[in-house]
């Protein structure tokens, strides 16, 4: 594998040349996808660090071309690259993890898909074409004959980065593979390839995961007689909310006393519901598409009952503002069809009190507010550990401190949760003052939290208590309030988000769902962690 030619008489200047030659070639193919899907997609912002690596890879590949594992990775990485174009321009988004452990379940569904669209893909499979010949070919013609205590190095250090993405899939977290617009084909396309490899895969053939269950697609029609875009819509979405600790719906500490201003002010209603995940990562995205299977794939995909690509069909401006870093989450949320969005990638938030960008960030948005918007407000302050949640001076129930770690830990999640209120009240307030039209606002969290249960804090355990939510809702307008909308207020996330689709004019029927049952499901996108079912009329009076 290692084997070479006999030395070149090659001057070092020949060899610079060839070296600069190669880098420009490699370089140049590697932009051209780059190039066209910047072109067509106005939200694909790779980042800078992403786009430079082009360059490193290409200067290492250069120097040791005359290598054949140099020249075999290189064409994997163009392959790798021009992949994940292939799957944009077929699919409208970058193809992940699942979506390599899906292609060898549905390789034939997906090969006749995309050989009936060859028209449009035909420019980038003819760019692989040329790449990886070039790759294979020509560049064993064109490469330099640097010593090996040069070329060797730089051969080892391609190994390396190769070797290096797929040991982090080992241990790492899937969302962190998932692909992020703010990251460029090249690292998508590896991250998706070696976390499959890794991880998925195996589990596919030992049969973990091998079973995909087929549902029927949800029917969306439109609502005869809708007001939609007569209207603004907030979806604020708090974070590990535990609705006995909201004062707003009882609790008797005044922990949300801005949210329950509000709610006073404007008639609102209020209950616990049901949300459909513990993890921020599968519960928000589930939450925006209307989703009650948790293994539902095909829903994500089709965008059907996703809140933000309906509203865009009704002339809404679309906005995701979070508190948070959702690297990874973007493409299940569906940021396609949103105008603006801003997280801690984009818009870096404090160490502590993260929430407090909401405001300035709902004051800078660049929207039309003579126009109906749709806008989802992510918060972060009740997130563990709370008291990196506080600002100095905010204390108000964990100080002084307590030597009851488990008092202390309840009292600092309460000041958490009055930091919450503090800056999304401000933030509602914010976007109500601008707009010209009325303002509906439904208000939940993407998960609960445990406090003190048992000395027991934080979530991600699949079980009703961690996956009760606040559930609150108001309008500055008496024409949409709660029993104007809706004939009962919902009881969980599928029927919150069935009823956000119905206010922006589609009516969302599951011709999956044969009785009252609903779930509960953990951590992992594809809806293979742990789930729990329950029904309705099985819960307690106080949570019906």
């Amino acid at each position: 594998m290692f084997k070479t030619s006999s030395q070149s008489s090659l001057t070092p200047r020949r060899n610079i040349l060839r070296t600069v030659i190669l880098t420009l070639a490699f370089l140049v193919l590697f932009s051209l996808c780059e190039i066209i899907i910047l072109l067509k997609d106005h939200v694909y912002q790779p980042k800078s660090s992403d786009m430079s690596l082009y360059l490193i890879i290409s200067l290492l590949a250069a120097i040791s071309a005359r290598y054949f594992l140099t020249r075999l990775l290189l064409a994997v990485t163009f392959i790798v690259q021009i992949s994940e174009a292939v799957y944009y321009q077929f699919y409208g988004q970058f193809y992940g993890p699942s979506e390599v452990w899906l292609a060898f379940v549905e390789t034939k569904d997906i090969a006749s898909g995309i050989t009936d669209s060859l028209g449009s893909l035909g420019i980038y499979f003819a760019i692989m074409a040329v790449a990886v010949i070039f790759a294979l070919v020509f560049t064993r013609r064109l490469a330099p004959q640097w010593h090996k205590w040069v070329a060797m190095p730089c051969l080892l250090a391609i190994v390396v980065m190769f070797a290096g993405q797929f040991y982090k899939a080992i241990d790492g977290q899937m969302y962190k593979f998932n692909p992020d617009l703010r990251h460029s084909l090249l690292r998508n396309g590896l991250s998706a390839m070696s976390y499959s490899a890794i991880r998925l895969i195996p589990e596919a053939l030992s049969g973990e995961n091998q079973s995909i269950t087929h549902y029927e697609p949800y029917k969306v029609t439109p609502v005869e007689g809708s007001h939609a875009g007569k209207y603004s819509i907030i979806l604020a979405i708090g974070e590990s909310l535990n609705p006995h600790h909201v004062s707003a719906l009882g609790y008797e500490r005044d922990t949300t006393p801005e949210l329950k201003a509000l709610m006073e002010q404007y008639q609102g209603t209020g209950r616990l519901i049901v949300s459909n995940a513990v993890s921020t990562r599968v519960a928000i995205p589930m939450l925006v598409n209307n989703l009650r299977e948790p293994d539902n794939y095909a829903a994500y995909k089709s965008k059907s009952t996703n809140i933000f690509t309906n509203a865009k069909k009704q002339g809404y401006q679309t906005a995701f503002i979070s508190a948070q870093g959702l690297e990874g989450l973007s493409n299940w949320i569906g940021i396609h069809d949103i105008d603006l969005w801003e997280d801690t990638q984009i818009r870096p938030a404090p160490d502590v009190g993260a929430d407090v960008v909401l405001t300035p960030s709902v004051e800078q948005a660049k929207l039309d507010w003579n126009k109906p918007f749709l806008m989802v407000l992510n918060s972060r302050a009740p997130h563990i550990p709370y008291e990196r949640n506080i600002p100095q001076g905010f204390a108000k129930f964990s100080t002084p401190r307590l030597s009851d770690d488990v008092a202390q830990k309840k009292n600092e999640y309460d000041d958490a949760v009055r930091l919450y209120d503090k800056e999304l009240a401000s933030a509602i307030r914010t976007a109500m003052a601008k707009s010209k039209l009325p303002v509906l606002v439904f208000v939940t969290s993407d998960h609960g939290e445990r406090v003190g249960d048992g000395g027991l804090f934080g979530h991600s355990i699949v079980e009703m208590p961690i996956a009760q939510v606040p559930f609150l809702y108001f309008s500055n307008d008496p024409t949409y309030a709660m029993s104007a909308i809706s004939q009962q207020v919902p009881l969980n996330h599928y029927q919150m988000a069935t009823l956000i689709n119905k206010m922006l004019g589609y009516a969302v029927s599951n011709p999956n769902q044969k009785d009252d049952s609903y779930y509960i499901t953990g951590g992992d996108i594809r809806g293979l962690s742990e789930r729990v079912t329950y029904h309705l009329n099985e819960l307690p009076e106080a949570e019906r």
